[in-house]
């Protein structure tokens, strides 16, 4: 290994024993959600996304950044090293912030390139990214990262599952939306033992990934909700029973997904919230922008031994607004019944679906006139 390389790796290792992610001195340890980024050709909207990013970076100051799928989307065949630039792009804000950030996969995120162990490969080369140094399933975007309490790092006080749920169809289903595969679900069954063993129950547990979870119909159907519920839920067809284990292992309080661009609901379901994120990019389609924002704090008791870790999220907008989750309310209108099967969005399938209107009406006016 000759000088340069030797700096390089010292380097890495130096910025990378700097992420060992902690509550601060005052108690509290905040979280961005980037999801549904879509950088992709045109430069206007990306630049727009990259400022939509920086200021919201700037105003939270967060001490972490989970990007919860589709950094990228293109329908069209790229140029080798199209996604890299393009992932340059989307982690570009946090580097210049340098904030250690955590990113797992959507269903768009592979449609380049370079596939989905490629671009792990490659999102490991990132100082900041913590998937260079956090247990997981190799070569895959499912992995833990854990947070240490302020008055004794080798305390664990929040521990955070960044899971891939992968693009289209679900194992042995071909139509609709991925899932939480049934060998992922395995690798975190061992690993939650295995943290309750070694930190004990009162670890607040967080997971991030893409693909809303089947469960996500029940709550959107029959409890109550905040925030926008404005299309469909595009859940996976098939269930894997990734919601009946953390139920069961009973760690996981809450879930945060993106995927469905119109949607930033949330509610509880069986003792587990579930969330949507705030669509973060402009590449697609989508009404609102922004990102949400996970603030957890420490508690301890009289004698100073730690408690638990209490939350709070919120959204804000592209403006620097913030739309807090205190308005409950129950969806009225028409229920769900399933998981759509088509593999597209329910947005981009809406859109779809009105374009083929338009061009029918546009087809009857001109032989009626």
């Amino acid at each position: 290994m000759n000088l340069i390389n030797k700096l390089l790796l010292l380097t890495t290792i130096l910025i990378s024993s700097a992420h060992a992610l902690q509550f601060n001195s005052s108690g509290y340890f905040t979280i961005v959600q980037f999801t549904d980024v879509h950088m992709s050709f045109d430069e206007e909207k990306n630049n727009q996304t990259q400022e939509l990013h920086r200021n919201i970076l700037s105003w939270v100051k967060p001490d972490l950044v989970v990007i919860s799928g589709d950094g990228v989307r293109t329908k069209e065949p790229v140029a080798s090293g199209w996604f890299e630039e393009q992932w340059n792009k989307f982690t570009a804000p946090i580097v210049e912030a340098q904030i250690p950030y955590a990113y797992t996969l959507g269903n768009h995120d592979d449609e380049g390139d370079l596939t989905r162990r490629q671009i792990v490969r490659l999102d490991q080369t990132n100082p900041y990214s913590l998937r260079n140094e956090s247990e997981g399933i190799p070569d895959t975007a499912n992995f833990r990262v854990p947070v240490y309490a302020s008055q004794n790092d080798s305390q664990l006080a929040a521990h955070l599952w960044v899971l891939d749920s992968g693009s289209y169809g679900c194992e042995d289903i071909t139509v609709g939306s991925g899932c939480i595969e049934t060998d992922v679900i395995d690798w975190y069954n061992e690993e939650s033992q295995k943290v309750k063993q070694e930190h004990g129950t009162n670890v607040h547990h967080l997971a991030y990934f893409h693909i809303p979870l089947p469960e996500f119909l029940n709550v959107v159907n029959d409890e109550k909700i905040y925030g926008h519920s404005s299309e469909d839920v595009c859940c996976s067809v098939k269930n894997t029973g990734f919601f009946a284990s953390a139920k069961n292992n009973g760690d996981i309080s809450a879930m945060f997904v993106g995927h469905d661009h119109n949607n930033d609901f949330g509610g509880w379901y069986e003792g587990i919230e579930l969330v949507y994120g705030r669509k973060s990019g402009y590449n697609t389609y989508g009404h609102f922008h922004g990102a949400r924002v996970v603030t957890l704090k420490e508690n301890y008791d009289s004698d100073g031994n730690f408690v638990n870790i209490t939350r709070e999220h919120y959204v804000i907008d592209e403006s620097g607004n913030i739309e807090t989750t205190t308005t409950t309310f129950y969806k009225t209108g028409t229920k769900q019944t399933s998981c759509p099967q088509s593999s597209s969005n329910s947005g981009d399938s809406l859109f779809s679906q009105l374009q083929k209107i338009m061009l029918a009406l546009v087809v009857i006016l001109y032989l009626l006139f």
